[in-house]
């Protein structure tokens, strides 16, 4: 995959394919955000008392792979903000409704781009694949089957929004890439590295 855009949105959709897997086997979860970066991509989840380590990486993954075969597509949603808000905690998406209103009062989900702009935002998107939701500005793939090779590779804890008088997520990471050989090369390298 030569382009730059569609690998960050490979990624991007990998990121929507773990958190509908984690979603479908801890159906308390409270999802935080899932981006694309350098060699893949993560999530952040409150899985609240349950504990998640390592050893759980291989049935997530298991269920990502389960759910890839149905090959769902991204079907986009718009809402106004006060139907999305409802939504949200309506489905007790509590970090979700976070960002949601700082894109409200803020013009942004991100501090870098505080604008304090009031009502700069009157409608969001959320994408749909089979019955999974989830609010996201986008950038994917058609569907799960385009999304290439991913393994999940650590677990780290992570505060929301990366400030520490905020409660500690678990993050799960994951390499991705276009090809097996692409991902075998990574996981090589990461493995050897791991060694220094």
């Amino acid at each position: 995959m030569e382009n730059t855009k569609l690998l960050e949105n490979m990624r991007h959709s990998g990121a929507h394919l773990l958190a509908h897997a984690v979603t479908s086997l801890y159906p308390e979860v409270k999802l935080a955000i899932g981006p694309a970066i350098d060699y893949g991509f993560y999530y952040d989840f409150d899985f609240g008392n349950t504990q998640i380590k390592e050893d759980d990486l291989p049935k997530i993954e298991e269920k990502m792979r389960e759910l890839q075969k149905k090959d769902f597509s991204f079907e986009k949603i718009e809402m106004n903000i006060s139907d999305a808000k409802d939504f949200l905690k309506k489905s007790g998406q509590i970090y979700s409704l976070s960002l949601l209103e700082d894109l409200e009062e803020k013009g942004s989900t991100r501090k870098e781009e505080f604008t304090n702009a009031k009502n700069t935002v009157e409608t969001v998107t959320f994408y749909k694949s089979g019955d999974f939701i989830n609010l996201c500005r986008g950038g994917h793939v058609k569907s799960y089957g385009q999304i290439g090779e991913y393994r999940l590779i650590s677990i780290a804890g992570a505060y929301f929004r990366g400030d520490e008088k905020n409660k500690m997520l678990t993050r799960i990471y994951a390499a991705c890439f276009d090809t097996k050989s692409q991902l075998q090369t990574f996981l090589k390298e990461l493995g050897e590295a791991a060694f220094y």
